[in-house]
């Protein structure tokens, strides 16, 4: 992935640097990857007095977890239609029931360590086609017939009240929300840091062995001998999960923020809510707290340079809002998201010793939190919730990347087209 600078990056509050890993350490947990959900399974395993060390191969937030939209959403990607297929309908409705309560535990977790992150409420999906209204509608009973009572629907003339943009339609969810996901991120990190958990940046692990008595896992210049391992790599996990396990594919997904719009921001978005229309391959943005646009989508089969898509987001934020035609993105940054072909998330074993989870397919803000904090209970003797998602099936993704770079840009074809009709 080609690391261009975002506007996260530019606005995060200060936070210490990690050192390296060096020479040899023992923990009782080793966890790879510093992002959401490894940072949240070292902050619930240090709270549990385990001792743990994460590794992270480039610095704490690097990847999705600290440059991706910042939407809240309650619930899994997939539709809840494949959680009952899969799941039967009692266990498909606790796993909702899980998905909400990742949204509470994020808020829960922000009030506890006073993390400032930008935290607020309200998030709208739009239909874009008048198609669509009915899909909406329905979709909202659906959650409604779960007893999930934070939905709202505004037609075509009263959605202007929250959002003026060419919509047929909205449903405000008032339990999902958005924030600064870097901030965020960082607050977690400083909160596991001061329950013991040892942090270590720039310690790429290059391979990890399981035996009898234990793990052993190997960087550059130093090892971790563990006696369990979570590998929460998510879409930059690469070979360290077998290729067989890894049932999701990285598809690159790209972000523009605007120069603060002073005054105009609050006529484009009165609500100030996150939005996210419903096409296949989805516009998404929200403002920020200086009133900066941060709109994205644009999915990719290939990782390239951001630039390459700058005419091509200003088009799509023009035809959003108008008013914008003439601005141009101050920051414009991509990153890969972990996508599985149900679009619910994978958990999963390998042996005795090891535990991961992934593939959130771009709703994993909240999602990737409370995978951390199942994973970790899974490791201390409270397997029920990690279970119930490692239930979860997943086609197998094709091996090596010319061919999954193929079905990848296949797979977009065949969604703009649905998105044309």
């Amino acid at each position: 992935m080609i690391a261009q600078p975002t506007w996260y990056q530019a606005s995060a509050h200060s936070a210490p640097a990690h050192p390296a890993l060096s020479g040899e350490r023992r923990a009782d947990v080793c966890i790879v990857g510093g992002g959401f959900t490894g940072v949240s399974a070292a902050l619930e395993l240090a709270q549990a007095g385990r001792r743990v060390i994460l590794l992270e191969a480039e610095q704490i937030g690097w990847g999705c977890s600290g440059r991706n939209g910042g939407q809240i959403n309650p619930g899994p990607a997939c539709d809840y239609a494949t959680l009952v297929r899969q799941l039967g309908a009692a266990d498909a409705r606790k796993v909702w029931a899980l998905s909400v309560e990742g949204v509470e535990l994020l808020r829960r977790r922000v009030a506890e360590h006073a993390i400032d992150c930008d935290l607020k409420a309200g998030i709208l999906l739009v239909a874009n086609k008048l198609r669509q209204v009915d899909e909406l509608q329905q979709w909202q009973a659906s959650l409604q017939a779960l007893d999930y009572q934070q939905l709202e629907f505004y037609d075509r003339a009263s959605l202007q009240q929250l959002l003026r943009a060419d919509y047929q339609a909205g449903v405000m969810d008032w339990g999902g929300g958005d924030l600064h996901p870097l901030n965020y991120l960082l607050g977690l990190a400083r909160a596991a840091q001061a329950c013991g958990a040892e942090l270590f940046e720039r310690s790429r692990v290059l391979d990890w062995q399981q035996d009898a008595l234990g793990v052993t896992v190997r960087s550059s210049h130093g090892q971790v001998r563990a006696e369990q391992l979570i590998l929460a790599g998510n879409a930059y996990v690469g070979k360290l999960l077998p290729w067989t396990q890894r049932r999701f594919m990285p598809i690159g997904s790209y972000i523009g923020a605007t120069a603060p719009l002073g005054d105009l921001a609050g006529q484009l978005i009165p609500s100030r809510a996150a939005v996210c229309d419903m096409n296949h391959l989805i516009d998404y943005y929200r403002l920020t707290a200086d009133n900066r646009l941060l709109f994205g989508g644009r999915a990719s089969a290939r990782d390239g340079h951001p630039n390459r898509l700058r005419a091509v987001m200003r088009t799509r934020m023009a035809q959003v809002f108008p008013a914008l035609a003439e601005q141009d993105f101050e920051y414009l940054w991509g990153g890969q998201v972990a996508m599985t072909a149900t679009k619910a998330p994978q958990f999963g074993r390998i042996g005795s010793r090891v535990l991961f989870a992934q593939g959130y397919s771009g709703q994993g803000v909240a999602l990737a939190g409370l995978a951390g904090q199942l994973v970790a209970q899974a490791l201390i003797g409270r397997a029920q919730g990690f279970d119930l998602f490692a239930r979860l099936r997943h086609p197998l993704v094709p091996p090596g990347a010319p061919l999954q770079v193929a079905v990848r840009a296949l797979a977009l074809l065949w969604y703009r087209l649905r998105d044309m009709r």
